[in-house]
Formats: structure tokens, C-alpha cells, sequence
């Protein structure tokens, strides 16, 4: 049976790594022809491996997408190779700078923004142009913790205002493109430790012999690819300016999915009001 993505060309930033990786290996297994980026080559060829094994066609490409000419570089090879873009999951990212805004190096700040909204808005606008040729294209962008609420205990103003920004980027982006019929919505993979994370987290557990306070609210990177294989796909059609968490249910009930694409309701960044009520 072919793939809810058979055809497509997907470029998936931050593909070497977690829910990156997870999201590439899934879209080649839909049937998409993969284009795998990240900083980390060693990475790229785990996950690239991975995807010819299973049969899947992808290659791998270096890029640091700080950098808008590594961007552009990327969409240039994604076409030379696969003849277009269909689909650009801009998940590359990462926290960091954990410390109080009184304390942080100005610059590490700065660069825990510029690596989560800048570098969504570079690889955004290197696959733009191959969209609006064809009037067709979904872009994904990637919600993270303190986009919409403060993370309690932690000082993480640099991570909470990058992905904050991203989630009304989104919203934006959406209204301008609308006309151009490129979709684009934003996918929230809430909790997901990475590979060594987990390790710790496992080694921290055998020996206290307590399960981790936040076991039960961990997802395994497949869940975010799940929920990015619909958003990519023409399932999700024609739904745009949205923020789609893993914890949602609504998304696989197409009688909900149709009526909340009639709503002009964007479920990002919405103020609650005093009755605890997010208005509409």
C-alpha cells in the first residue's frame, strides 16, 4: 500500500538525532524521498543507514541552519536530487542557557534563539521558493516547553522566547502563505528525552529504585512522528496555523479536524481569560 507521503520530497531539519530522526525514518517509510540535515555527520549516516536498510531513499546533508546559506545550500541539493520540496519539518533546535537572565553570557542567550526561531526562519525561507512555484507545500515547525506556559524551577527565558516566538511565527507565517496554498503548522512533541538522556534517566532509576517523576509524562520520538507524518500529509488538509501537541486526541477524528478548520481559533499562544477560559 503506498504511504500517506508517496511522492513527496521532505527535508527534515535536525534529522540526526531524537524526534528528528524519528520524523525522517517514519516520512521514508510513508514514502518520501528524504532529505536528512543536521551539524552532526556521524548522526546523519545513524539515521541515513537506518532509512536504506528499510529500503527507504534519503541522503544526508550537512548544515548548520544558524546559517542561512547552509539553508539555502540544503534546499539547492534537496532539488538537484529529488527534483523539488514537498515538505519541511524545520526540527532542528535545542534548549540550553539554563541559567537567570542576570547571569547568562549574552551571546549563548542569543544563540539558543537564533538556533530554534532563526534557524526555522532560514530554512522556511530557502524552501519557499520551490513552494510558491507550484502553489503546494507544508512546512512544520517545532513548539517546545515554556512556548506557552513558564517551566517551573527552571530558568530558561533564552528556550521559553525562542519557541514561543516560533509558535506565533506559525500563526503568521500561516495568514501570509494561505493564498500561496503552502500550509504550515506547528507540531509539539511535549516531552521526549533523548537517547542519552534516557540513559541517564534509566541509570538514575536502578539506582534509586524509583521510577523518574517524570517517566510517565516521556514519549518515545514516535509519537511526534506519527503526528508529523498526518501534519505533512494531505490528511491534515487543508488545516494551517496550527499547534498540534502529541497529548491531543482531536486530530485523529476527521469530524473534529474539519471543524476546527472551519474555526479561525489557532490553538497558539491563547490568553485565558478570568474564568479560566481561553477565548475564541
Amino acid at each position: 500500500m503506498p504511504g500517506s507521503l508517496e511522492g513527496k520530497v521532505a527535508i527534515v531539519t535536525g534529522g540526526g538525532w531524537n524526534v528528528g530522526r524519528a520524523i525522517a525514518c517514519r516520512f521514508a517509510r510513508e514514502g518520501a524521498a528524504v532529505v536528512i540535515a543536521g551539524r552532526t555527520r556521524a548522526r546523519l549516516d545513524d539515521t541515513l543507514e537506518l532509512i536504506l536498510e528499510e529500503g527507504g531513499e534519503a541522503i544526508a546533508h550537512d548544515c548548520d541552519v544558524t546559517v542561512l546559506a547552509d539553508a539555502e545550500k540544503l534546499a539547492t541539493e534537496a532539488v538537484r536530487t529529488f527534483g523539488s520540496v514537498d515538505v519541511l519539518a524545520a526540527i532542528a533546535g535545542g534548549g540550553g542557557g539554563y541559567e537567570a537572565v542576570d547571569v547568562i553570557d549574552p551571546a549563548w542567550w542569543e544563540h539558543v534563539v537564533r538556533l530554534n526561531l532563526v534557524g526555522t526562519f532560514h530554512s522556511v525561507r530557502a524552501v519557499l521558493p520551490t513552494m510558491r512555484a507550484k502553489n503546494a507545500g507544508s512546512i512544520l515547525t517545532c513548539a517546545g516547553g515554556g512556548a506557552f506556559f513558564p517551566l517551573v524551577g527552571v530558568e530558561a527565558t533564552a528556550y521559553a522566547s525562542a519557541k514561543a516566538g516560533l509558535c506565533r511565527f506559525t500563526d503568521q507565517l500561516a495568514v501570509e502563505l494561505h493564498e500561496a496554498g503552502i500550509r504550515v503548522n506547528c507540531l509539539q512533541p511535549e516531552l521526549t528525552w533523548s537517547p542519552d538522556l534516557l540513559a541517564e534517566v534509566e541509570e538514575e532509576e536502578r539506582r534509586t529504585g524509583e521510577p523518574h517523576p517524570e517517566r510517565a509524562n516521556n514519549h518515545p520520538p514516535e509519537d511526534a512522528a506519527e503526528l508529523a507524518v498526518w501534519l505533512a500529509s494531505d490528511e491534515s488538509a487543508p488545516l494551517t496555523g496550527r499547534s498540534v501537541s502529541v497529548n491531543d486526541t482531536w486530530w485523529r477524528d476527521p469530524a473534529q479536524v474539519a471543524a476546527i478548520a472551519q474555526s479561525f481559533h489557532a490553538y497558539t499562544l491563547r490568553r485565558v481569560d478570568a474564568d479560566g477560559r481561553v477565548p475564541r
